[in-house]
């Protein structure tokens, strides 16, 4: 089952270039980033995902290098909706982080 959050840049300054929001799709059972977006403060929105990550057949089983618990166990994060994590998704600009052309 598919688990969305959002949670805002850990600190209270966000540093220039990163997002002020940041939305993930997670699998619990996969234990596993689906899919993610950041949302900066002009309102521009980068996007990545395991599909887009793979998209040069080198294998991605997460956007995140550690589990989900490890990961997010001390975000203060709220749950959203699917519809609310898919009306900023979107808007994106695929942004690969991993497997980088």
């Amino acid at each position: 089952m598919l688990k969305h959050i959002r949670a805002r840049w850990p600190e209270i300054d966000v540093p220039p270039g990163e997002p002020t929001w940041l939305l993930y799709e997670l699998d619990e059972q996969a234990d596993a980033v689906v899919r993610s977006a950041g949302v900066f403060a002009d309102g521009s929105v980068a996007r990545n995902s395991i599909e887009i990550e793979e998209r040069d057949g080198k294998p991605c089983p997460s956007l995140i290098d550690c589990s989900l618990a490890e990961g997010f166990g001390s975000v203060d994060a709220e749950e959203i909706t699917l519809g609310e994590f898919d009306a900023v998704w979107i808007k994106g600009v695929d942004k690969p982080f991993w497997n980088i052309r």
